[in-house]
């Protein structure tokens, strides 16, 4: 069993990873912050502000921020090193030829990643140590480290195909889980954003020489794209265009700078696809082969596990798709709320936009969260005070999001001066990013 150095190669992985991340999202984050200052300085509202965006450079707020890319580029980069080292053990290959792998898929990392001599130098370093970390001798500490495994794989069985939703609505249901998803939030969408392309940015701007009309300025900012007067200010600059139709859009979706971002987006949504598979393919096989090595008989017991807990699963989803709207608010349950809001349509219904509002005073955050994120789907101008007291007064910011974009759907003019004053004194970043979507939404200029 393999089990340990696994596990030592992981941690060494997560720790690579959290380094590099450092250096990369403060180099990201020093440009993004002369872009946000020369918005600010022409006039326009940038999310976040710049004084905002300077308190993400301190190495304290970089690390925290790393983690959003250490528990998925890190879990990949571990998944590799593992593997190749393993493979490359028991084929017993030379040490010459160990070396050349390790700096061929040094090289492929950092080239994928946005090359720099620094993130070569640690990928190299990092890879040499798995080749030593293959060899440490195995004990029966894999016979806890597969048991305490046995959540995992329950966690990913049950919440199958829906991601981080149903997690963090059963993390809100404690003080601490609250913790963890404020943590997630506050710093995870940050990074994200700046690995994103402008054209797909929260703000993007760019300098028309001459200006373009008000009504295609109204179709740039639908699209997410600011125009401004001066070059200083733009993100992407290309006065030689005709700038009609949709040129300008077009200009920065194929001449923008920002190529390492791009790279580095695609390859942390690729190490999520590939990980997740690989990991709990890597977990079951070593726990299938610890049990198929110690009993006779073991595969009829995973057989008909297996079997059952299928038959459950379905047996589940079928009773749960029986239950009508009107029945499942009336249940007041998260994961019941989730699925009718997730799959209704705009309607109007009094009893249930009634029920909503109602849920909006509960203690349980999840509850709020959907309840108003419902409430997006049944608009009433009877809805607007709550919504906006939700959006104001919530203490959780995904809360206060989920009001926010409740009321934008609302499509009511009226909530600009309210949205507006939130987005200059809302401290939260994250909501600051779904206030200035509903401004947008609602036709706000800024």
């Amino acid at each position: 069993m393999y089990l340990r150095p696994f596990l030592l190669i992981q941690i060494l992985a997560f720790l690579t990873t959290e380094i590099w991340a450092l250096f990369r999202l403060r180099g990201f984050g020093l440009q993004f912050l002369v872009k946000l200052e020369a918005l600010a300085n022409a006039g326009y509202v940038p999310v976040p502000f710049p004084h905002e965006m300077s308190t993400y450079l301190h190495v304290g707020s970089l690390l925290k921020a790393a983690t959003f890319f250490t528990f998925t580029l890190g879990f990949t980069l571990g998944l590799v090193a593992f593997s190749g080292a393993l493979l490359l053990n028991r084929l017993r290959i030379s040490a010459s030829l160990r070396l050349g792998w390790t700096v061929a898929v040094s090289a492929i990392l950092s080239f994928l990643l946005g090359f720099s001599s620094l993130a070569f130098l640690m990928f190299a370093f990092f890879f040499g140590l798995a080749h030593l970390a293959i060899s440490v001798s195995d004990a029966p500490f894999h016979k806890f480290a597969v048991l305490a495994l046995v959540p995992l794989l329950l966690i990913l069985v049950v919440f199958r195909g829906l991601g981080f939703i149903p997690v963090r609505d059963t993390l809100l249901q404690n003080t601490w889980g609250e913790k963890v998803v404020a943590f997630y939030y506050w710093y995870s969408p940050f990074p994200a954003e700046l690995i994103t392309p402008l054209a797909q940015r929260t703000q993007v701007t760019i300098w028309t020489d001459p200006p373009v009309s008000k009504a295609e300025e109204l179709r740039l900012l639908e699209e997410g794209i600011y125009t401004v007067s001066t070059r200083a200010g733009a993100d992407v600059a290309r006065p030689d265009d005709a700038r009609t139709g949709h040129a300008p859009l077009e200009a920065v979706r194929t001449e923008a700078p920002g190529g390492e971002g791009e790279r580095l987006r695609k390859a942390t949504y690729y190490s999520i696809y590939v990980s997740v598979p690989l990991a709990v393919m890597l977990l079951c096989v070593l726990a299938a082969d610890r049990v198929l090595s110690r009993f006779r008989y073991a595969w009829i017991v995973i057989l008909v596990c297996t079997a059952f807990f299928s038959a459950l699963l379905v047996y589940h989803d079928q009773s749960q798709n029986t239950l009508k709207s009107k029945d499942i608010l009336r249940n007041r349950r998260v994961e019941d709320i989730r699925r009718w809001t997730m799959q209704a349509k705009r309607t109007d219904d009094p009893e249930l936009r009634e029920s909503l509002r109602a849920l909006l005073r509960k203690d349980n955050p999840a509850l709020r969260l959907w309840a108003a994120n419902a409430l997006a789907y049944l608009p009433s101008l009877e809805n607007l005070e709550i919504l906006k007291r939700t959006a104001q007064q919530d203490p959780n910011a995904i809360v206060r999001c989920k009001a926010v974009f409740a009321l934008s759907h609302h499509n009511d003019a009226g909530m600009i001066p309210f949205l507006e004053s939130r987005l200059k004194g809302e401290e939260d970043w994250y909501v600051k990013h779904y206030l200035l979507r509903a401004l947008r939404r609602l036709g706000w200029i800024g």
